[in-house]
């Protein structure tokens, strides 16, 4: 990526990420506009919305300026830190985009307003973070071909996934069963059949089975990089990355924003009747399962990134160490 390429890029998602917190600011000074919409539930407010908007702005904002220069690496980790956070946060504030679309696909939700505004907010979270990755990227001095730092990071499709991503696939399938096992009790106590064929909400369980089954397995097992033996057309081929790792992303922080952030302060805050539900044993499967099935999908996720990314283009150079590098082409 050339300077000039990078240090607009930066710019960009700075612009955009100011521009998410000044419409906060102006619902803040107008609370009472027409064209708000309600706040986020279970959220502190918008003020906070507005301080990890302003904080990833000025985070990309910096990081645009260091391009090209020779910052030290302290100020680098310091800018990369900073915009983890601010991107992370962002994306966890607007955790109910991906609820809306799934309500908006099976016709049940229409507030296209708060919809833009997440949508808004989770955009602004993905910018920030690959400004972050990029300066990380940086002060690793990472390969400019590939961003790996050869010798220490996956080479191929073919090499094992990590062990910490083996336990977060599987703690994922443990999560989903948690979930489904609370599905099945209530199911069989109401004398209701468990996936009723004439019910379009059977699809969309059969949808969640999948992404706390197959989803978590193929991003640590190789049949989830390269097609196996019996996908006849395809095997032997690549799995286009996209494929497992959108879904596991969407899926993973979903799940750990709605129910592991918002869901989880509302219950210790005593808010929305969680805590004095007549079963609650069933609401703490639900919220813990829920929770540890996102954060086992990011934590897996980002190794199948990894393990996926593409051939390094200077896979001749790769024998060389990142340190010997050109430092012109380090900072970029």
């Amino acid at each position: 990526m050339s300077i000039t390429y990078a240090r607009e890029w930066s710019r960009a998602a700075a612009a955009w990420t100011a521009a998410y917190g000044a419409v906060h600011v102006w619902w803040l000074a107008d609370p009472g506009s027409s064209l708000a919409p309600p706040e986020e539930p279970y959220s502190p407010g918008r003020w906070v919305a507005v301080t990890l908007a302003f904080l990833a702005a000025v985070a990309c904002s910096l990081i645009a300026a260091g391009i090209g220069r020779q910052w030290t690496p302290p100020v680098r980790w310091t800018l990369a830190v900073a915009a983890w956070i601010a991107g992370v946060c962002l994306i966890l504030y607007s955790y109910l985009l991906a609820t809306s679309l799934i309500g908006m696909l099976f016709g049940q939700y229409d507030d296209w307003a708060s919809v833009l505004v997440r949508a808004a907010g989770t955009t602004g979270g993905v910018l920030t973070l690959v400004c972050a990755v990029a300066e990380q990227r940086r002060v690793r001095r990472t390969c400019t071909g590939c961003g790996r730092v050869h010798g220490r990071s996956p080479e191929r499709r073919t090499d094992p996934a990590p062990r910490w991503a083996y336990l977060a696939a599987y703690v994922a399938v443990a999560g989903c069963a948690a979930r489904m096992a609370v599905k099945v009790y209530e199911d069989v106590q109401a004398g209701r059949p468990l996936l009723p064929l004439d019910s379009p909400f059977t699809l969309f369980v059969v949808l969640m089975l999948l992404a706390g089954t197959v989803l978590p397995l193929a991003l640590v097992h190789r049949w989830g990089r390269i097609w196996p033996r019996w996908v006849v057309p395809l095997a032997g081929r690549r799995v286009p990355r996209w494929v497992v790792l959108v879904p596991a992303l969407f899926a993973g922080a979903s799940f750990a924003g709605y129910f592991g952030v918002a869901g989880m302060t509302a219950w210790i805050l005593g808010e929305g009747g969680l805590a004095t539900a007549p079963e609650v044993w069933k609401v703490a499967m639900a919220m813990f399962g829920y929770s540890v099935w996102g954060v086992g999908l990011l934590v897996a996720a980002a190794a199948y990134f990894s393990l996926t990314k593409p051939d390094c283009p200077l896979a001749g150079l790769a024998s060389r160490s990142p340190h010997d590098a050109d430092p012109a082409q380090a900072s970029l």
